[in-house]
């Protein structure tokens, strides 16, 4: 198979069949030394995390397609940590919906609220652009700039917020809360849809007061060491 992509947590393979093979790996993204998966370095490897991203990855794009939401998602892949997903031209945007007021949100607007105020699904743009540090960006200049349509717009936050809400009921239904979650998307035979994965690098959750690492939601998900399901 041709690697099309070597990624900061993911490979990305196209099969002989037209499709994407992503193969998930153990690397974690920081700055200065601590891991933060909205960051845009590497800073070293947690053993079982790609196992993790992996199996949450295709449950919850499982979960999603049984909901009739558009999404990527094939099929597991036919090896440990791999997950078959058709292949999309990406939007190269990451679309955050947030349940609570949380990091970056919290730099941004400590004026008027704090860590942890409630906020309604609330959906936000920001480029992938590493050399500029992933800038936020408004509808209004999605649209000016040609990047996405006004309507397209409208669809991406509204299938944002609705797998938001099933995968916080999905997580609730464990125990676990669902503080932010980061999606990309794109399109595949003329349909919007999402891509990548929903995992621990994507989402911020909370267990008992703490917020969890990317490596450790899975065990607390399955009350278990994570294996690909």
């Amino acid at each position: 198979m041709q690697k099309l992509i070597c990624g900061k947590t993911k490979d990305v393979y196209l099969q002989p069949d037209g499709h994407l093979l992503l193969v998930f790996k153990d690397t974690v993204t920081g700055t200065a030394g601590k891991i933060d998966p909205g960051a845009n370095e590497v800073i070293g490897e947690l053993a079982g995390k790609g196992q993790g991203s992996s199996s949450l990855s295709i449950h919850f794009f499982k979960l999603l397609t049984e909901k009739g939401l558009p999404t990527h998602f094939i099929k597991p892949g036919p090896e440990p940590n791999t997950m078959v997903v058709k292949k999309a031209r990406s939007f190269e945007l990451e679309v955050i919906c947030r349940k609570q007021a949380r990091g970056s949100f919290v730099r941004r607007y400590g004026k008027w609220v704090t860590a942890g105020t409630p906020l309604p699904s609330l959906v936000e743009f920001t480029l992938k652009d590493d050399k500029r540090g992933d800038p936020f960006i408004n509808e209004d200049t999605l649209v000016a700039l040609g990047i996405l349509a006004a309507d397209t717009i409208l669809a991406l936050k509204k299938i944002a917020q609705q797998a938001t809400s099933i995968l916080k009921a999905d997580l609730a239904a464990r125990g676990l809360e669902l503080l932010d979650i980061k999606y990309e998307f794109g399109e595949v035979d003329g349909r919007t849809v999402i891509i990548d994965e929903i995992s621990g690098d994507t989402m911020r959750v909370m267990q008992h007061g703490r917020i969890l690492q990317p490596d450790e939601l899975c065990s607390a998900y399955y009350n278990s060491p994570c294996r690909q399901r």
